[in-house]
């Protein structure tokens, strides 16, 4: 703006003099007077010119500095919305609860008043449930010695009280470790899908059950041919190998009536998604895999002690006298087992579950003695402190 106002002035200050030589000259009557006067005039458009295109030139850069200054305003503002936004995604609600006496002890009091009236609906359910369970390999008439030799023996048994709808079969077994990392190993996931595989493609996966002599000598295909000795075991591996292959049947005395056990819709959802057969499997699989009883085998228990749903029983069972009649073919002798049938009925939370019931119950007292200690003790240590100030 100085130097515009510097060129003004100089402008002003020729044009006044170039004014009064050309007013002199005008009197004494000089000839060139006009060639003059034009190129003043010219001199004075162009100093007009320069004046506006320096005034164009600063208004250019007082828009430049402004429009500069408002993005650097505009990125200063992005910049502290991203450092808040960072600042409270990393450490969260500013909101933070400050726990006083009152509130701790109401909290447990309450949660173990929830945790007992959970504990006591259970338990109640559970003595609601009707249960029959019979052990049968330490009967006479029902010991096994190989798995290739078939038993049928039977068991008389009574129901006490009517069982209603559904009702569930399960066999329960004892000292039978599933757990085991090798046990557990043992498949291959890929031949269970429906793949064939070769020998070497399931070595490592099915150690050491790979081939049909593995599983027992003389084993039989679905269709009840001899299968090779040599060829490779569908399905393979250790869990497959020790599948519980004994199977129940139970007819009510007097009327000889045979009570239907169906065995379907007892193994998980995922189980039924992931296991299937192989195409003609009928000639090379000693065992179908998706058989839903053999599914829920091939989910490994975590404790040695356990029981799993072998079939259900759509109708209702009324009091009276049964006979269960078992092929018994599952040696448990040789790892000192135990086996057992359990007859059940369910409720919300499955079968007979004691143990759920207890677990909410101490649960629940420990909360609550818990919360009047933590009261009393507070009550104790303000009335020492008050004496003492006192």
């Amino acid at each position: 703006m100085n130097s515009l106002q510097n060129i003004k002035n100089k402008n002003f200050i020729n044009n006044n003099e170039q004014s009064d030589n050309i007013e002199d000259q005008k009197k004494n009557g000089n000839p060139i007077i006009n060639e003059e006067i034009n190129e003043n005039e010219e001199i004075a458009e162009i100093d007009e010119i320069a004046e506006e295109e320096l005034e164009q030139d600063e208004n250019k850069n007082m828009i430049n500095n402004e429009e500069s200054q408002n993005s650097k305003n505009q990125g200063e503002e992005s910049q502290g919305k991203i450092e808040k936004l960072f600042i409270f995604l990393r450490t969260g609600f500013s909101w933070r609860p400050i726990p006083t006496i009152n509130t701790t002890t109401l909290c447990l009091e309450v949660t173990g008043i929830l945790f007992v009236l959970i504990g006591i609906i259970i338990v109640s359910l559970s003595n609601k449930i009707v249960e029959i369970e019979i052990r049968y390999d330490n009967l006479e008439n029902c010991k096994v010695i190989t798995n290739s030799e078939n038993s049928t023996c039977e068991v008389n048994f009574t129901i006490e009280k009517d069982m209603k709808k559904n009702i569930f079969v399960y066999y329960r077994l004892k000292n039978f470790y599933q757990n085991h990392r090798r046990y557990i190993k043992s498949k291959s996931n890929k031949q269970l899908k429906g793949n064939v595989m070769g020998e070497n493609e399931i070595k490592d996966d099915c150690d050491p059950i790979i081939l049909n002599k593995d599983i027992y000598l003389g084993v039989k295909a679905l269709n009840g041919t001899e299968l090779n000795p040599d060829g490779v075991a569908h399905p393979c591996g250790l869990i497959a190998k020790s599948y519980f292959n004994d199977t129940f049947e139970i007819i009510k005395q007097g009327g000889n009536e045979e009570i239907i056990i169906l065995g379907n819709d007892i193994a998980w959802k995922v189980d039924k998604e992931k296991y299937h057969d192989s195409p003609n499997y009928s000639s090379h699989q000693w065992m179908s895999v998706e058989d839903e009883r053999f599914m829920v085998w091939m989910r490994p228990a975590a404790l040695p002690d356990f029981r799993k749903p072998w079939g259900r029983i759509e109708r209702d069972l009324s009091e009276g006298n049964y006979t269960l009649i078992i092929n018994n073919r599952y040696p448990v002798k040789s790892f000192d087992g135990e086996k057992y049938f359990i007859l059940s009925t369910v409720n919300s939370f499955g079968g007979k579950n004691y143990f759920l019931g207890i677990l909410y119950l101490v649960l629940g007292g420990i909360s609550i003695i818990t919360g009047i200690l933590f009261w009393f003790g507070y009550k104790k240590y303000n009335m020492e402190k008050s004496q003492k100030t006192d």
